[in-house]
């Protein structure tokens, strides 16, 4: 009776209804100060052990379903020998009741019903909850116009309980093979929901059917009435999508309720899984978004940015970069046979059995000539000194390389007699040399001939005490220093040691006159490190890779597997083809033990890629979909499709316009008076081996990379709390490991544009997703092959115009996809 008190807790305010589920009653609890609903279960369920145990067992579940548009379940109880459950007080009206009363819903507002109806079963499928008997007496609309689904775990019983009450009206929203008595799952309740929906938009029922067979054989069948016939005002996709549900066969049912919402028109499928709590599956994300692609003025606008920005580059790069102040017209083929040729003149004039040559940036003699006082007379003293270096190196055996076949100064090791190394700047000066002397020795070469071979007049210099201490055997060294003629206050070095008279090491040095106060020294040789940092720097990386892998194996559940493999996969052959630009073949059976060495390599890359991406995409998947949309459509094999082709013409305009935005600036500021060499990649005009596998390098950098800096961004995130200030805080911290701006003398400037750089590129990454932010780091990166500067007759020209055209290329295929099959011509253009 109202006004009882129950346990000492609930006052019981009123009868609510009863039914073959038992009597519901509005209470107050006491303890909370909040009404409730306790449902009492029927006396024959109280008596039922087995079932009262199942009973404890479903609402134990569904209470840890919390969701808007769920009834939630509080506790369980007994009074008096009577099983009941509080639960949440839906002051409302039923569906039933309100479709009863007014006939059906308007097409809108049972659009956004239905939707809702999808969030909480999604909700609660979720937790392994399955409804068992969704229909419209059991979802509430409360007096805000909410949609509340109410007995989750309570349908579990019903079907084992007796009387004639018990299943009243319940088989008629009912799946086929709930009828029959085959196993419910999930699917069931995606049938029941179809039924759900097709009486909220039209107001009656799909069958109606006098006996429980009738029902069966007319669901069987399929056979509905055309829904636009009973409510004109419906949008075909909502009848296509209800007949999905009413499919007689499970498996050709949509998977979830948020697949439902997906499939109707005007929902974002993605927002009612994240409203669900629920991690959609890569193919709802790859489903979601849109598909026409992007409107023709900004398809046009960011294909006219990119070409602008390519283009602007060549001249500002013409201007800054040292290798474009004089015309390089020596091949690396013609820099080989003038290094066999040094070689010869030296003494070791047997035929060798193998050679191999490596163009690199002279980025000492950048260094030093920048701290020479005074504006630089830039093109006479790079004719004088060229700003790139030839590595060539011989051997009277094959170059075995090992364990991955690439070729440098050091592997193979300089043991076998008869190899030689041969370093010549751009203008084919000998720089340095080293040679394994023949056990007979030589006739004797004299300090003329390594002059003329540097490009000096030994006239002008005098003999002095050498500095560099030979590594082979010798028993003469000797050194000489004159001032260099065209460089200012500025002094040469020759070293050379010989043994048995053959020539075993030569080097030339720039050096500062002893009158100044600094003494920089530039040699032959690119810029080295510091061989102590490097190892602990590879140690301390070893170290955060191994750690990093340990957390990633923690991190990686419910991944995409498929994605994950099909990363893998392109990381592996992409790796294969970065490989085959840099390595050097042999006819040896040694290249067989690289090819499996290397492999080993490019398995070690595409396993940790694939591990990094089985430990993220489920998170990204989980907190930002939309971001991985087009992602996943490529993972999937849609690569013409609009979206995905509009964000990589978005990150081509960003990509080239970032690499423009840092040109510019160091233009225009003091930190770029002296050209530097540092952003050109010269190994690719060294052949079409060596230009393919640098750009299937960019790519996999441009993956990785892309990866890394989500990773970044969902670790700061994990700490701030705050997307916007994890982004922020991913540019600082991207900024701050490039090693540039920790060495430029002016760095304020360079520091703000790196920021405003990274930011970009992390809000890129935040608003148009991981293919664009991809697309922009290969532009970025890519835009560094363009070997193209003032004087358009040197060697490396025609890589860098194929690199332009590619890149070019890239930029049109994805403007032209991008318009979706539009014509370029439009009202909107």
């Amino acid at each position: 009776m109202p006004g009882t008190l129950l346990g000492g807790r609930y006052r019981i305010i009123g009868l609510l209804g009863r039914g073959g589920m038992g009597e519901v009653y509005r209470a107050t609890d006491l303890t909370l100060g909040q009404s409730v609903a306790l449902k009492f279960l029927p006396e024959e369920a109280s008596r039922n052990q087995r079932l009262l145990e199942r009973f404890h067992g479903e609402v134990r579940v569904a209470r840890l379903v919390s969701h808007p548009n769920v009834c939630r379940v509080y506790d369980i109880g007994e009074i008096e020998g009577a099983p009941f459950i509080s639960m949440e007080y839906v002051d409302g009206e039923d569906l039933s009741s309100l479709l009863t009363r007014i006939g059906r819903l308007p097409a809108d507002k049972a659009l956004e019903t239905s939707r809702k109806l999808c969030a909480g079963l999604a909700a609660a499928h979720d937790r392994g909850v399955i409804h068992r008997d969704l229909k419209p007496q059991n979802i509430m609309i409360n007096k805000r116009g909410e949609v509340v689904i109410m007995d989750f775990g309570l349908a579990a019983i019903a079907d084992q309980l007796s009387g004639a009450e018990v299943r009243n009206g319940t088989p008629a929203y009912m799946a086929p093979e709930q009828l029959k008595g085959a196993n419910v799952t999930a699917r069931s309740d995606i049938y029941a929901l179809g039924l759900v929906l097709y009486e909220l938009f039209t107001g009656k029922r799909p069958y109606e059917a006098t006996s429980v067979q009738q029902l069966l054989d007319l669901q069987e069948s399929a056979h509905l009435h055309n829904m636009t016939t009973l409510a004109a005002d419906i949008d075909p996709g909502v009848e296509k999508t209800i007949r999905r549900c009413l499919d007689p066969d499970p498996e050709r049912r949509p998977a979830t309720p948020l697949a439902v919402a997906a499939a109707l028109p005007g929902g974002d499928p993605l927002a009612a899984a994240l409203a669900a709590g629920e991690t959609p599956s890569p193919e709802m994300v790859a489903a979601a978004g849109k598909v026409e692609g992007m409107q023709r003025k900004w398809a046009i606008l960011c294909l006219g940015l990119t070409v602008a920005f390519m283009l602007a580059q060549i001249p500002v790069r013409a201007r800054r970069t040292a290798m474009y102040q004089v015309p390089l017209e020596n091949s690396p083929d013609v820099l080989a046979h003038i290094s066999r040729g040094v070689a010869a003149d030296f003494g070791y004039t047997r035929k060798p059995a193998d050679s191999a040559l490596s163009m690199q940036h002279r980025t000492d003699l950048v260094n030093y000539l920048g701290s020479l006082p005074g504006r630089g007379d830039w093109a006479r003293w790079y004719t004088a000194e060229a700003p790139v270096i030839s590595v060539y190196r011989e051997s009277p055996a094959p170059l075995d390389a090992t364990p991955y076949g690439v070729v440098t100064s050091n592997n193979p090791p300089p043991l076998t007699t008869g190899m030689v190394s041969v370093v010549l700047d751009g203008h084919g000066h000998l720089l340095e040399f080293s040679g394994v002397p023949y056990a007979a020795g030589s006739p004797g070469v004299g300090p003329e001939a390594v002059f003329r071979l540097a490009g000096f007049d030994i006239a002008r210099f005098t003999e002095t005490t050498p500095q560099q201490l030979p590594v082979r055997p010798f028993d003469m060294w000797r050194a000489w220093t004159g001032p260099h003629p065209v460089l200012p206050d500025t002094d040469v070095q020759v070293e050379a040691a010989s043994w048995k008279g053959q020539i075993s090491r030569v080097r030339v040095s720039l050096r500062k006159t002893p009158a100044s106060p600094k003494a920089d020294v530039a040699s032959g040789t690119a810029a080295s490190g510091n061989g102590g940092g490097t190892n602990a720097g590879a140690l301390i990386g070893r170290l955060m890779e191994a750690v990093g892998t340990f957390f990633v194996v923690l991190l990686a559940m419910r991944a995409d597997l498929r994605g994950a493999w099909r990363i893998g996969v392109a990381t592996f052959l992409l790796s294969a083809l970065d490989w085959l630009g840099r390595m050097h073949p042999i006819a040896s059976d040694a290249m067989v033990d690289q090819v499996f060495s290397s492999g080993a390599d490019w398995l070690l890359r595409s396993t940790a890629l694939f591990l990094i991406y089985m430990a993220l995409e489920p998170a990204v998947r989980a907190r930002w979909p939309h971001s991985i949309v087009t992602w996943n459509r490529v993972l999937s094999g849609r690569w013409n499709d609009p979206q995905v082709a509009s964000d990589v013409l978005i990150g081509a305009a960003v990509g080239s316009g970032m690499i423009g935005l840092l040109k510019g600036v160091s233009f225009l500021s003091g930190w770029a008076s002296n050209p530097v060499n540092l952003d050109t990649a010269i190994s690719f005009g060294e052949g079409f081996l060596s230009w393919v596998g640098g750009h299937a390098a960019n790519v996999y950098s441009g993956i990785s990379s892309g990866l890394l800096i989500f990773l970044t961004i969902f670790g700061l995130r994990a700490i701030l709390r705050r997307d916007l200030a994890a982004a922020l805080c991913a540019a600082v911290v991207f900024t701050a490991i490039q090693g540039e701006v920790h060495f430029t003398p002016e760095r304020a400037p360079l520091v703000a544009v790196y920021l405003i750089i990274y930011g970009l590129l992390m809000f890129i990454l935040l608003r148009n997703g991981l293919v664009a932010t991809i697309a922009a780091l290969f532009f970025a990166n890519s835009s560094r092959t363009v070997l193209l500067g003032g004087n358009w007759t040197s060697w490396y020209v025609p890589a860098g115009l194929a690199s332009l055209v590619l890149l070019l290329a890239i930029a049109v295929w994805a403007f032209r996809s991008a318009l979706g099959g539009r014509e370029l011509i439009g009202d909107d253009v």
